[in-house]
């Protein structure tokens, strides 16, 4: 029997580490993109409005993530993954090909949902692949292939394009995002280790009062981190610190170190009083940062509202699949996903308006607020539900 529980213990088996790989590749192709773009566009002449409505198409294709999840359960995984990787990396070469705004739109479009659909598959797969004891630590896992590419590619980005222009970038990406395409191939089907769903199940999975409140904490907590990744550089220059996009580089090793360094030992723990120190500790990094007057200050609460955040959404995600039957798996992480990016687009679109009328200052603390309102729901919704611990 011991011999049996350390068998279905493992985590680190060849898909698991084969669709880790595939999804590094993909974001490691998105974050060589995303510095540059703006700057490409800023190049030639367009304005901010439009370089930011063109950037925001990625946010508008992942509104159809339920359904690429969806897809993943009645079609299987593999075909999303396969399918996703081929547009993601189809659409990037595109780049180097147009220069004008119409077509980058499009293609901006076509990337976003590439992205959308095999990302969806792929957090589907970890979830069929993960033991239920060691789901909080796969998904952080899972994570950290994220971190990384945002901890890397940047750099990587900026310096291909001061050395030798725009298209060796795109291309670069592309290739990568092929690559990934290639890995995804050998990742074998995980659906057929679920149970078969049936013609009449063919519907709309239904959200329970316990999905429903992972979903509008989710909401509430991306959206700080969107206002963040928009307007941190802008307000810690208008507060005389030009160090703001020190953001990106703390926020990301904070993440690698904290998921990689707790590691087996997250599962250990009951999942909502985790969701709740972690919101506190994301709460108070934000207030800190907005109050923040020196860079010193400004560091640490970036550090705190990280350490928060390092196992927040994992969390919620992996008490999202603790109660999700495993042929609804696909569709719930794909609401769980449009709920994480629609919230960035939130933050960066609704709150910006706040900034002018009155500071960076409010504007941060009403994100906080909207934050907080978005963990009492949780809070009272979950009061009961069985919601504290994992399987």
């Amino acid at each position: 029997m011991e011999g049996k529980t350390a068998i279905d213990d493992r985590l680190f088996r060849r898909d698991f580490v084969t669709v880790c790989t595939s999804n590094f590749l993909a974001y490691f192709s998105i974050y060589l993109v995303i510095p540059i773009l703006p700057v490409f566009l800023e190049e030639r002449g367009y304005s901010n409005a439009l370089i930011g409505a063109l950037m925001a198409m990625a946010t508008v294709a992942a509104l159809l993530r339920p359904l690429f999840g969806r897809a993943a359960d009645l079609r299987g995984r593999k075909l999303v993954l396969v399918l996703g990787t081929l547009m993601l990396g189809a659409s990037t070469f595109l780049y180097a090909a147009f220069s004008s705004a119409l077509p980058l739109f499009f293609i901006r479009f076509l990337n976003g949902l590439g992205l959308a659909a095999f990302h969806t598959a792929a957090y589907a797969v970890i979830g069929d692949l993960a033991p239920s004891t060691r789901r909080l630590q796969a998904i952080a896992i899972f994570y950290m292939s994220v971190d990384l590419t945002i901890a890397v590619a940047p750099i990587v980005a900026i310096a291909m394009e001061e050395a030798w222009g725009f298209t060796p970038v795109y291309i670069l990406a592309g290739c990568l995002a092929v690559l990934a395409m290639f890995v995804s191939l050998a990742v074998r089907e995980t659906r057929s280790h679920v149970e078969h769903v049936d013609a009449g199940e063919r519907r709309r999975i239904k959200v329970t009062p316990l999905q429903k409140a992972i979903f509008v904490n989710t909401m509430g907590f991306t959206l700080t981190f969107g206002t963040l990744q928009t307007f941190i550089i802008l307000s810690s220059e208008a507060k005389g610190m030009d160090l703001g996009q020190y953001f990106f580089t703390i926020f990301a090793v904070t993440l690698i170190v904290f998921r990689l360094g707790v590691g087996r030992k997250a599962d250990r723990w009951p999942r909502r009083p985790l969701i709740i120190t972690s919101a506190v500790a994301a709460l108070v990094g934000l207030i800190t940062i907005a109050f923040a007057g020196g860079i010193a200050l400004l560091f640490t609460g970036i550090f705190i509202y990280a350490l928060g955040f390092a196992y927040l959404p994992t969390t919620l995600s992996a008490l999202l699949l603790d109660h999700t039957k495993p042929s609804d798996r696909g569709a719930a992480l794909g609401i769980f996903m449009a709920v994480f990016d629609v919230g960035i687009g939130l933050g960066s679109i609704a709150l910006g308006p706040l900034a002018d009328l009155w500071s960076y200052t409010t504007m941060y603390l009403v994100s906080g607020a909207i934050g907080a309102t978005g963990l009492l729901y949780f809070l009272l919704r979950t009061t009961g539900t069985g919601a504290a611990g994992s399987e």
